[in-house]
């Protein structure tokens, strides 16, 4: 009964130890899962807490980023502006450098002749217009030509216009030499475009400068000349030249085509270092008037459809070609016209063939084996002597008129005071000299007031004395001087005859 109740007591007690661990296992179990669960909310919170500074770590890091960018922008904003800036600084500066080399480059081409003393712009090709009329010269061949132009029609050259009027030419005599100025290959040929029209220029190197001014005359000149004309009234002049117009002129109606008048002066200067004698031809290849039944008349009514020498031209004044629609008109003779020493109508291939002055056959025909009339012009202008540097000239005018009407250009060499004439009137017949110390041209002398010096008896005698002395002279005979000497004591003479 003991053993029994030891027994019961045993199994009791083991089973309250049993329940007891199990409790206290419960309640560990329950304590590690509150621990661990603490735990576990430690390290989410720690987690956490990372996350929320990672986040703001990297918010912060955006903004930075964002704020940085902005700068960056700002700053590239700011260099692109500074950039644009100096980019348009740039250009406008490359503006003015071009601006300024443009103006260099203007600067460069215009050039004042040194012989001359006028301001020239080199060109390559130049024309000059009047009304329907054209002068149009090369400075590759160193040709010129004129044209005339009727209503809708082509243009018709005043001068061959085969090879760019090469077959029409000035020559230069030098000494015994002689130079064909457009063929010449020692020569360089220039072309100037001058304040008054044209100018070529032929330069035979330390020898000489043949410088040849195409221009036209004034409009209003040769329209009051013109309208003068219509009117049948006289053109009378006062005593220093320049045309008077009376109330009863009228006016030159619009549709009126003016002819055009041309001024042609030729330039020679000794470039060599010694005095030497130089001589000018030219020879003009006349297209206008080989079809018609003469090729060439004379102001003094004179028609010619063969060869023929003029010694001079004191009577025929000019010579004139026309067909039905143009005509062309050189005047060799007559105020401020340099007088030539011969003038010769023939077969263009005989007129440039290398002697200077040709002999003529009076009456042999225009033909030749290589063309049928086909007739030209040679001009020759005494010689004259020159120093180093000098200069001398010769002038002529030419007209051009269209629509079957005669040339008026001997009108306005009678009547019309001229540039170079002008220029007389304050200097002495000498050469004279511009500010620049540059040599000019020798003017005929026009004497338009005389002084009671002039009218000694001594000095119009020796006045005579020289002009006597000049036409006995057989060589190197001035003829510029001697026109100069006769001009002055007919003006002389004139005034004796006023008084008495």
């Amino acid at each position: 009964m003991k053993v029994l109740k030891k027994n019961r007591f045993n199994k009791f007690y083991f089973e309250k130890k049993v329940l007891l661990c199990a409790v206290l296992a419960v309640f560990a179990g329950g304590v590690f899962y509150s621990q661990n669960e603490n735990v576990n909310d430690g390290v989410l919170a720690e987690s956490l807490e990372k996350t929320e500074s990672s986040e703001n770590s990297e918010k912060k890091s955006a903004s930075e980023d964002s704020e940085k960018l902005k700068k960056e922008k700002a700053e590239d904003s700011k260099e692109k502006k500074e950039e644009s800036k100096k980019s348009k600084k740039a250009k406008k500066t490359e503006k003015t450098d071009e601006s300024d080399k443009k103006q260099e480059k203007n600067k460069e081409i215009t050039k004042i002749d040194p012989y001359l003393g006028d301001v020239y712009i080199p060109v390559k090709k130049y024309s000059l217009f009047f009304e329907n009329y054209s002068i149009e010269c090369n400075s590759e061949r160193g040709t010129f030509n004129f044209y005339s132009a009727q209503k809708n029609r082509k243009k018709t050259p005043v001068f061959s216009n085969y090879e760019d009027s090469i077959s029409s030419s000035f020559f230069l005599r030098i000494g015994k030499t002689v130079y064909c100025l457009n063929k010449d290959s020692a020569v360089q040929k220039e072309l100037w475009k001058t304040a008054n029209g044209a100018r070529l220029v032929y330069t035979i190197n330390n020898k000489a400068r043949v410088a040849i001014d195409f221009s036209f005359e004034p409009e209003e000149t040769v329209k009051k000349i013109f309208a003068l004309e219509q009117n049948d009234e006289k053109i009378v002049t006062e005593q220093d030249g320049n045309l008077l117009k009376t109330e009863e002129d009228e006016e030159v109606s619009d549709d009126v085509v003016l002819p055009g008048v041309i001024k042609i002066r030729a330039y020679v200067t000794n470039l060599s270092e010694k005095k030497a004698n130089f001589a000018l031809k030219s020879v003009l290849d006349t297209a206008v008037g080989e079809g018609a039944d003469f090729h060439f008349l004379t102001e003094n009514g004179l028609s010619f459809n063969s060869e023929h020498q003029f010694e001079n031209m004191l009577k025929e004044r000019a010579l004139c070609v026309s067909d039905s629609k143009t005509s062309a008109e050189f005047v060799f003779e007559g105020k401020n016209i340099s007088s030539p020493e011969v003038v010769t109508i023939a077969n263009i291939a005989y007129l440039n063939s290398p002697r200077w002055i040709m002999v003529s056959e009076s009456g042999r025909s225009f033909n030749s084996l290589n063309a049928y009339n086909n007739s030209g012009i040679s001009v020759v202008w005494p010689q004259k002597k020159l120093q180093k540097e000098e200069t001398y000239s010769i002038q002529f005018f030419a007209g051009i008129s269209s629509n079957g009407r005669k040339c008026d250009t001997l009108k306005y060499v009678d009547f019309v005071e001229t540039d170079s004439i002008k220029k007389v009137e304050k200097t002495e017949p000498a050469a004279s000299f511009d500010v620049q110390g540059s040599k000019k041209a020798d003017v005929d002398f026009i004497v338009q007031n005389v002084t009671e010096k002039q009218l000694d008896f001594e000095y119009i005698q020796n006045l005579i004395n020289r002009i006597d002395a000049l036409e006995s002279t057989d060589t190197d005979v001035d003829r510029n001087e001697l026109r100069q000497l006769n001009s002055e004591l007919d003006a002389i003479l004139a005034a004796l005859r006023k008084r008495n």
